[in-house]
């Protein structure tokens, strides 16, 4: 999905692509550094813009560095070790320090901006992030290492009512209960500590003719759930969009790429709200809402009584930072906070759709790059009211 990227950050039309181009001197902002390779398509398009890159993930943002000096682009790039929904707090140093342009004007507005939500390959095959159930390596999650909730944190300490609720609202996993019903009585015993053991009583709690059937590894959900919550990446979506969609410059672009239906549906909320379709944010259609658990009578009832609470706060001190509660979905009726230092969304400016479906990849990239298969992209672009 480089192409399609690029050319909605150049502010092309996918009806005329030969219309537009970057403007001289542009800066972008990559919210999602990975290993570089968006920031580096970036700078290899027009040679004389520059990149803000954000990333949680100080090990991965080394790496990058690396590779984006091996490329000969280094010194067009601006790194920020931090969360991409900081963004208008953050880039405040930058605005007056980064002068670009021959006569060395500080920036004042972003250009255009990207997310990727995806994981960088260098996360998940280093077994010491805990990222991946191939391999053995401790249960953390964390991108950034220095602190917060680990995996370990999750899975040892939530109840087993939570995990499941965890598991099944956050990656759609109809065997969720099964799941944590094997993870509880597995904890009776000895705490869960490294991927493989997780991966291992997750596998043996999917009945064995659905596993058979199935072409992913059975832990793919299970795992993907708790990476979400510990890296709080559906909040980070939505918060992120609107930060961001703040620092643009007038009929600038925002471009967020997801892997996942969930993700996919929280971008497409937080647009209609930047595009002001929602009123309060609660009003999306039915087609945004995430689908209903597969289980049977008996295990619905006590399911929907938990399901009816007006949010899915955890329990324990460690844990009041982390919901349940997702930005797509209307039934919790839970807003967090509007990021800090965004203002006149709504007043002075707003966001305009250019993709009213999202954008997929075609079979030949599928063919030429299989992980882009669940690739979803949707874009904005900025207009000023007044």
């Amino acid at each position: 999905m480089v192409a399609e990227t690029l050319e909605f950050l150049a502010c092309r039309s996918l009806a005329n692509k030969d219309s537009g181009n970057y403007k001289p001197d542009a800066v972008f902002l990559d919210g999602t550094l990975g290993t570089g390779g968006h920031t580096l398509e970036i700078l290899k398009a027009h040679p004389t813009c520059r990149v803000v890159a954000f990333d949680r993930d100080a090990e991965s943002q080394k790496i990058a560095l690396g590779r984006l000096e091996r490329e000969g682009v280094r010194d067009r790039v601006t790194t920020v070790l931090g969360d991409f929904r900081n963004a208008p707090q953050l880039l405040q140093p930058f605005f007056e320090n980064l002068k670009v342009g021959s006569d060395g004007r500080p920036i004042r507005e972003i250009n255009g901006a990207l997310v990727d939500a995806g994981m960088s390959l260098y996360q998940v095959t280093w077994p010491e992030r805990g990222l991946s159930f191939r391999g053995d390596g401790p249960l953390d999650m964390r991108y950034n290492r220095t602190g917060g909730v680990s995996a370990f944190d999750l899975v040892n300490r939530l109840t087993q009512n939570e995990l499941e609720d965890l598991i099944f609202q956050l990656a759609d996993e109809r065997w969720a209960r099964r799941i944590a019903q094997f993870i509880a009585a597995h904890r009776q015993t000895k705490l869960i500590a490294t991927t493989s053991e997780l991966a291992k009583i997750v596998e043996e709690a999917i009945p064995a003719g659905v596993r058979h059937q199935s072409r992913v590894h059975p832990a793919t959900k299970t795992f993907a759930a708790l990476r979400l919550a510990v890296n709080d990446e559906f909040w980070a979506l939505d918060h992120g969009s609107v930060a961001l969609s703040s620092v643009l410059a007038p009929s600038a672009r925002l471009v967020v790429l997801t892997y996942s239906s969930n993700e996919d549906r929280t971008v497409k909320r937080t647009f209609r709200r930047l595009a002001g379709r929602e009123g309060n944010g609660n009003d999306i259609s039915s087609a945004t809402r995430p689908r209903k658990r597969n289980v049977s009578p008996k295990q619905s009832a006590s399911g929907a009584a938990r399901s009816s609470l007006a949010s899915f706060e955890l329990s324990g001190a460690m844990f009041s930072e982390l919901s349940l509660a997702l930005p797509f979905d209307p039934k919790f009726n839970i807003e967090k906070p509007v990021p800090e230092g965004v203002s006149g969304l709504g007043e002075t400016w707003k966001m305009k759709i250019l993709t009213s479906r999202p954008v997929v990849p075609t079979d030949a990239e599928i063919a030429s790059n299989p992980l882009s298969r669940s690739c979803k992209l949707r874009a904005v672009e900025k207009e000023m009211l007044v």
